[in-house]
């Protein structure tokens, strides 16, 4: 927490602003996704990140693929967006429509991107810590009443569980374009892989409590899955809206660290704008959800296939 009182970025406040948002993915792919499956593209994104640090290291992207970044990273917000608010809206029993539920957690975004960067890694790490208290509690709780027989059996094909997870993966790709404004020892970039690494696992442990709680064919059934199974720990729909309420903030951070590649100097707000934009249209619910995931892979391809610039 050494960068609590600083202005200066370090690596820790980028990966662990990954791992909080990375959650928001996590959380949706459970009870849709296989564990086991999960944890292979875990295995994966960890190689492909440690490649993509060797290959990019502190240097910036060249423009054309930064603004590929910027471009993705609001598709990517405006589905964390319309993902919070369907999931809120059936929460309060479905009837209203999400426009204003939208406009609502579209608005501390855009007040965070008209700040500082610092400001914005410094409240993703007090997320992270409060995310961390949930997620322990959760497991701690529900590994006795998990069915275990249930946890081993397939949730979906092994195609979609593999693009889930590396949607879940993916967030670790925004770290990129920021790492050059990062004033420590590259080592720190490196200890990031634990952080996604981290991020992989408690995905897949997300999916099989939720798997072992609701078992894979009731799961497939439901909207939210992760978050019904969190409701029968509680024996009370009161404690699946707590952790729903929760689960808001990965949500918004996922949204805040894509915008974050967008610059300083109110850019980050503008593109907190343009993906409320895109929410509102309504065209995320219609794109078909294999496109996130493939388009963060042909990223990730692109920043290989590119040599970064050089440094200032």
């Amino acid at each position: 927490m050494d960068g609590l009182n600083s202005e200066r970025l370090s690596p820790r406040q980028l990966w662990v602003a990954a791992m909080a948002g990375g959650l928001s993915a996590g959380a949706a792919a459970a009870g849709r996704a296989d564990w086991r499956w999960l944890l292979l593209s875990a295995a994966l994104g960890v190689g492909l990140g440690w490649l993509l640090l060797l290959r990019v290291g502190r240097r910036p992207l060249r423009p054309v693929l930064l603004w590929l970044y910027r471009g993705w990273g609001a598709v990517l917000a405006a589905d964390a967006l319309s993902r919070a608010a369907d999931r809120v809206r059936q929460a309060s029993g479905g009837g209203e429509s999400t426009v204003w539920l939208l406009a609502l957690l579209a608005l501390p975004l855009v007040w965070m991107g008209w700040g500082k960067a610092a400001a914005f890694f410094r409240a993703a790490e007090i997320v992270w810590l409060a995310l961390l208290a949930a997620g322990a509690a959760i497991l701690l709780l529900g590994l006795p009443r998990m069915n275990w027989q249930w946890a081993l059996e397939s949730a979906g094909d092994w195609r979609s569980s593999l693009l889930a997870g590396g949607l879940v993966m993916s967030t670790g790709l925004f770290v990129l374009p920021l790492l050059h404004q990062v004033e420590q020892p590259p080592a720190g970039d490196r200890r990031g892989l634990v952080w996604l690494g981290g991020l992989g696992l408690s995905s897949a442990a997300l999916a099989a409590l939720t798997a072992g709680l609701l078992s894979p064919a009731v799961a497939a059934e439901l909207e939210a899955p992760f978050f019904a199974a969190a409701g029968l720990l509680g024996d009370s729909a009161r404690l699946e809206g707590l952790i729903s309420a929760l689960w808001l903030l990965p949500d918004l951070i996922l949204a805040g660290l894509t915008a974050r590649c967008w610059g300083e100097r109110r850019w980050p707000a503008l593109a907190s704008a343009a993906a409320l934009g895109l929410s509102l249209t309504g065209g995320m619910e219609a794109l078909p959800q294999e496109i996130l995931p493939l388009g963060c892979l042909a990223l990730a391809a692109l920043t290989a296939a590119l040599p970064p610039g050089e440094n200032k």
